[in-house]
């Protein structure tokens, strides 16, 4: 029997529901080899916000997918079997805390690692690509970034929108003085695949925009980390 490959795809900020980067949805959907794709759109975050799923519906109509989204602010009644009749996962930004807080009220974490192991590819943006991490820079409690659980699905720590200078250094600040550990920053424009739980590759649709692994002693490009990883 052949082992599913879990995958996660984390996007530092943009796509469709800023109505940009498009080679950036691109590459999420890229990762499914087949003719018809179910993907399913997640607004938890947002409150289930309208405009986003009709941003969603607008940008993907095309054959090439089956499309539909839950609002889990809603009902949690079948989400089970929604979410793992899909082939991609796309969990949209908004208020992180507010979402994690919904999935663990309705013990759906669970749920979502049925569809990880079972090799759905779980993708998001902002909330929805720091969520999976042991822990998050988040600015969803109060105004002032802050430490944020996750739920652990990767380990170590996530800011998005690095592209940010100031919420960068706010990270590395973070790491340094021990309140998050190390991890990694992602730029807008930015995605970052995950398989088995390793970074393996990044992906950038804006010039000059990367990920970075952060530690207590250094910055390096999250690319350049990768290669060391693959000796």
């Amino acid at each position: 029997m052949v082992r599913n490959k879990k995958i996660i795809i984390a996007i530092g900020g943009g796509g469709f529901t800023h109505k940009s980067d498009e080679a950036l949805d691109e590459y999420v959907v890229n990762q499914v080899n087949k003719s018809s794709i179910s993907l399913g759109f997640l607004p938890t975050a947002s409150n289930d916000n309208k405009e986003k799923i009709d941003l969603f519906y607008k940008r993907f109509k095309s054959q090439k997918f089956k499309l539909s989204h839950f609002n889990l602010c809603t009902s949690v009644e079948g989400f089970h079997e929604w979410l793992l009749n899909k082939d991609i996962i796309y969990v949209g930004g908004g208020n992180t805390s507010d979402m994690i807080n919904i999935w663990k009220r309705h013990n759906l974490i669970n749920v979502f690692k049925d569809a990880y192991e079972k090799g759905i590819i779980l993708s998001g943006i902002s909330a929805g690509a720091v969520c999976w991490f042991d822990w998050i820079l988040s600015d969803s409690v109060s105004k002032e970034l802050s430490p944020l659980k996750g739920i652990s699905f990767l380990h170590g720590s996530c800011t998005p929108h690095s592209s940010n200078n100031n919420r960068l250094l706010q990270f590395i600040s973070e790491i340094k003085d021990g309140n998050l550990p190390d991890g990694i920053a992602i730029d807008d424009g930015v995605a970052v695949l995950f398989i088995d739980g390793v970074p393996s590759e990044v992906y950038s649709s804006r010039i000059n925009h990367d990920a970075y692994y952060v530690t207590k002693d250094d910055k390096i490009s999250l690319k350049t980390y990768i290669k060391k990883l693959n000796g």
